[in-house]
């Protein structure tokens, strides 16, 4: 007689003692005003080569590439560059210009032997070159150096002194640090002796000023008797809207432009409706307009003007969550390098503003606003002088006299993952010697080599040369400078810091191919009081991006690496009350990290 299946008493699996415990995304951002026990998990200790996603994650910046050394077209080095028909214009400590183009040819469009062709024949610009001010006024470019007459730059890249139209003079034209365009004025300030003076041309002119012939209703007033506080210097100068603001160090001004008096011959007499009195700039170059807000850096951070239904400007500070270590960084620099070292870039196709600063990190701010999220990190490693962004949205930053292109997720082929790819010193050049570090360019391959020997070149070719050296190489192909980056976590104690747990396994969302180490530190032995690590940690894992093949597939790690979310989970054995997470590597690959699962199980309260 069969048994009846349906009378077998089945006995139920045990309920798993093991817990989850999962960080689902990092869309916090540097937090450096919370202590890393009472910081959200979402929030990072530290933060550096890494910016945040629009899905909340945290992705290792972008590389860049090699783009033009304008070493054999200008002398001197780059000061600043701005993007203009169609071309970068750049700069140098000399008082040269030069005109880079798509494809990376350069031209120099201004010296002192073209200045010698104009009518009169004048003398360039002086050498010693530190400011530079750019200004595009319709279908011009006006460029100030605060030492020289500014020059005017055509659509033709034909360059000019700037002039009264009517006299065809430049005698009365202010020789300025700044300028601005608001409301078709051209507004020039930081003029040598008049520090709180701003020179306004006449209406819809660009060298018309104050002694240039009739009709002229140009003027200069002294704005420092308007400032709530008083003023030393002007440090910069903007066109927001309708608005003339007004930099200071601490504070701003807001000048309303064409307004004028019911004389016979009316005459233009601005208006200063408000001003800012807690938010001033570090430099003229650490001003942005973004969309419909202007963002400026001040000694107390990043903040914002955006224009409020009553036509007035509204305020707000954006970088109160990095306060303390953006006040630290700022504070150990000198007024020059505050001055004339900080400098702003926009990088529209990512949505990060990047405050470069010298001698420290860049203070990186990713927000976008309409899909509501705003976050911080710091970058680091780049060098960047100066920098511009294209028509396009494409960043170019120069290091000397050398541009590079900045890597970005939106053109094919552009998302470098490494700095400087296709750097070079040089052309590799027969019978040379050369030394370890040397980076040169072997032409005919379109490759840049590096060396890691000290030779010196044959007489046939650079190809010839390191297969002759094939069993003692003194090359290697350059594969860019690898980014260097760290994520810290807080302080983990899911939710009882009392209790003991045993942490089982782990596994960590990712994409991409980047290798990077977690770390595992464990009950606060970690610093000491003075922030110097003192302890090991707990545990160190390995990890390649998920994206990988992993084991067996590549000539990678480990013969492939162990694949960061592989669904086997990853033995990580350590207990703990407390658990901090970092995140660290070296890379030359694209990576993201997206979320962290542990799985544990719970303990006594004893340790």
């Amino acid at each position: 007689m069969g048994r009846d299946l349906l009378s077998v008493e089945i006995k139920a699996n045990k309920p798993s003692k093991l817990l989850p415990l999962i960080v689902r995304g990092f869309p916090g951002g540097l937090n450096a005003v919370e202590n890393d026990i009472l910081m959200s998990p979402s929030d990072q200790v530290a933060l550096n080569n890494m910016r945040r996603t629009p899905a909340g994650g945290q992705k290792v910046r972008y590389g860049s590439n090699w783009f033009e050394d304008v070493s054999d077209t200008v002398t001197g080095t780059i000061v600043d560059m701005e993007y203009f028909a169609n071309t970068i214009i750049s700069v140098t400590t000399t008082g040269q210009i030069c005109a880079t183009d798509n494809d990376g040819v350069s031209v120099v469009i201004w010296n002192s032997a073209i200045a010698a062709l104009l009518p009169g024949s004048p003398s360039g610009w002086s050498g010693g070159i530190t400011n530079v001010d750019f200004i595009p006024f319709r279908n011009q470019l006006i460029v100030h150096n605060g030492i020289d007459k500014p020059v005017t730059i055509s659509a033709n890249l034909v360059v000019t002194y700037l002039q009264d139209l009517g006299s065809g003079s430049n005698t009365n034209t202010p020789i300025g640090k700044y300028g601005c365009v608001v409301s078709n004025y051209h507004c020039v300030a930081g003029i040598a002796g008049l520090p709180n003076t701003i020179y306004i041309s006449a209406k819809s002119t660009a060298g018309t000023f104050p002694g240039d012939p009739a009709p002229n209703d140009s003027i200069s007033i002294d704005v420092g008797a308007y400032a709530p506080e008083g003023a030393a210097e002007i440090r910069g100068i903007a066109g927001f809207r309708t608005f003339l603001i007004v930099f200071f160090l601490g504070q701003s001004l807001v000048v309303q432009l064409g307004v004028y008096n019911t004389e016979t011959t009316p005459e233009h007499v601005p208006a200063f409706p408000d001003s800012m009195p807690d938010f001033g700039i570090l430099g003229h170059r650490c001003i942005k307009q973004v969309e419909n807000d202007m963002l400026f850096a001040g000694l107390d951070g990043l903040a914002s003007a955006s224009r409020n239904l009553f036509g007035n400007l509204d305020t707000l500070a954006l970088s109160e969550k990095i306060e303390p270590f953006y006040r630290a960084t700022i504070a150990v620099l000198t007024d020059d390098q505050i001055r004339l070292g900080c400098f702003m870039v926009y990088d529209s196709l990512a949505h990060d503003l990047i405050l470069s600063v010298p001698s420290g990190p860049s203070f990186v701010y990713s927000f976008n606003d309409r899909l509501r999220y705003r976050s911080w990190s710091t970058f680091s490693g780049q060098g960047m002088i100066a920098a511009c962004t294209s028509f396009l949205g494409r960043v170019f930053y120069s290091i000397g006299t050398r541009i590079f292109q900045y890597g970005n997720g939106a053109y094919p082929g552009e998302n470098y993952a490494s700095d400087r790819l296709n750097d070079r010193d040089g052309n590799w050049a027969p019978v040379t010697a050369y030394s370890v570090g040397a980076v040169l360019r072997d032409v005919p391959s379109n490759s840049s080599w590096v060396a890691i020997g000290n030779n010196v070149s044959g007489s046939v070719s650079f190809a010839q040369d390191r297969a002759d050296q094939v069993l003692n190489p003194k090359w290697e192909e350059y594969e860019g400078e690898a980014i260097t980056f760290e994520m810290e976590l807080p302080w983990l104690d899911s939710k009882d810091p009392t209790q003991t747990k045993i942490l089982r396994f782990a596994s960590v969302g990712s994409k991409g191919t980047g290798e990077f180490t977690l770390k595992v530190y464990v009950d606060n032995l970690y610093k000491d009081v003075d922030g110097v690590i003192q302890y090991d940690p707990a545990v160190t894992v390995n990890f390649i991006g998920n994206d990988a093949p992993g084991f067996g597939y590549d000539a990678g790690p480990y013969g492939g690496g162990r694949r960061s979310d592989d669904p086997r989970l990853w033995n990580v054995p350590v207990k703990f009350k407390t658990l901090k997470c970092i995140y660290t590597g070296s890379v030359r690959k694209p990576l993201e990290l997206i979320s962290q699962k542990f799985v544990y199980a719970r303990g006594s309260r004893q340790r």
